[in-house]
This record gives C-alpha cells, sequence and structure tokens, in this order.
C-alpha cells in the first residue's frame, strides 16, 4: 500500500517527503533511467525497504514525485498569476515571477522535463503529468478571464493564446536547461510577454 492510498503520522509525513525530495535531487542530477529505489534511499539517507514500505514500487514513487514537483509548480504559476492591476501586467508578471522562480530551481526544471519526457511513451507517469499540465491550462485560462473581463478583446482564439503562453514558457525553459543564463534567453524571456501582449487589445 503507497503513500497514497493510507493516512501517515507526522513521522511518516517526513519519511515521505524526505523521500520525494532525495527522487527530485537524483532526478536532476543523474536521469530518469539512472534514479533506482537503491540511489533514492542512498540520497534520503534510509535503507532501500523504507522506500518500498512508503511507495510500493519505482512507477508509484516516481507518480508522487510528479505530483509533488507539479504542485510546486502551479503554486508559483498561481502566484504569478495574482495581484496585478491589469491584463498586461497579469501576463507579464506570470511570466516574469514563474520564469525568475523556475530559473532560480534548476533541479527541479530538469527533474520535471525527464518525468515529462518519459511520460511520452511511459502510460504509467502519462496520466500525472498530463494533469499537471491541465492545471497549468486552468492558471492560464484565469489570465484569460481576467483579460476579458477588463473589456479586452482577442485576436484569435483564447485556445491559441493560452497554447502560446504555455508553450512559450516551455519552450524557454527547455532553452535554460540546454543553454544556461544566455543573454539571448534572457532576453527572449524578457520579450515574449509583450508579445503575447500583440494578441489580445482593448476595443
Amino acid at each position: 500500500m503507497s503513500t497514497a492510498e493510507r493516512r501517515l503520522s507526522r513521522k511518516g509525513e517526513q519519511f515521505s517527503l524526505q523521500i520525494i525530495e532525495a527522487t527530485l535531487r537524483c532526478l536532476g542530477r543523474d536521469g530518469y533511467a539512472a534514479t533506482s529505489l537503491q540511489r533514492v534511499a542512498d540520497e534520503a539517507g534510509l535503507a532501500k525497504r523504507m522506500v518500498v514500505y512508503y511507495y510500493g514500487s519505482r512507477e508509484e514513487l516516481f507518480a508522487q514525485v510528479v505530483a509533488h514537483a507539479g504542485d510546486r509548480l502551479l503554486d508559483q504559476a498561481a502566484a504569478a498569476a495574482a495581484g496585478s492591476q491589469s491584463p498586461e501586467d497579469t501576463v507579464a508578471l506570470w511570466f516574469t515571477r514563474l520564469w525568475t522562480s523556475a530559473t532560480s530551481d534548476r533541479g527541479l526544471i530538469i527533474a520535471w522535463y525527464g518525468l515529462v519526457t518519459e511520460s511520452v511513451t511511459n502510460p504509467d507517469l502519462r496520466g500525472a503529468t498530463s494533469a499537471i499540465i491541465d492545471r497549468v491550462r486552468g492558471v492560464l485560462s484565469s489570465v484569460v478571464d481576467d483579460a476579458l473581463e477588463r473589456g479586452y478583446v482577442l485576436h484569435g482564439s483564447r485556445e491559441s493564446l493560452e497554447t502560446f503562453m504555455l508553450a512559450g514558457l516551455q519552450g524557454l525553459l527547455l532553452d535554460f536547461l540546454q543553454h544556461g543564463d544566455d543573454p539571448r534567453v534572457q532576453a527572449a524571456a524578457r520579450d515574449l510577454p509583450a508579445t503575447l501582449g500583440h494578441l489580445y487589445s482593448r476595443p
């Protein structure tokens, strides 16, 4: 029985989180293929049987890691979308704040991309990663709703705008992982919100 199927004591919750964080470090450092239960146990400073006790299998562990990493990214996305004074500010803040927090935790982004890439051919992960991405789209949809409520009109479909926002962020983060703090990547991250701003305007 995994942690998702039973209630844990406070100490159990601490062990569970310790294992999750160790898995994220392993994924960010060593990649998906090399992250075994034994390696996670060693990273967490626990016996392998403890990892198996709390998560049952490698697949279940990774599914829970997807949820944990996704929740962290979603918290950042939601915080970035809050508190703006205009639709442009909402989009700009969403990208700028999320970009700043995401690029400050490179290991988390590497782990997330590793899991998403693996999920393309791994049905055990596909549902979990798709659910997180759908929730990110929900945050994006709230940004678009805010723009529409303030009287802005879209030049095209809202689905396209939301897809451009998500694809732009994912593409820039991947470029960041490949090239680091390259000035061209940083310039594109600054320019993308303004570029998206051309997709809607006051009537």
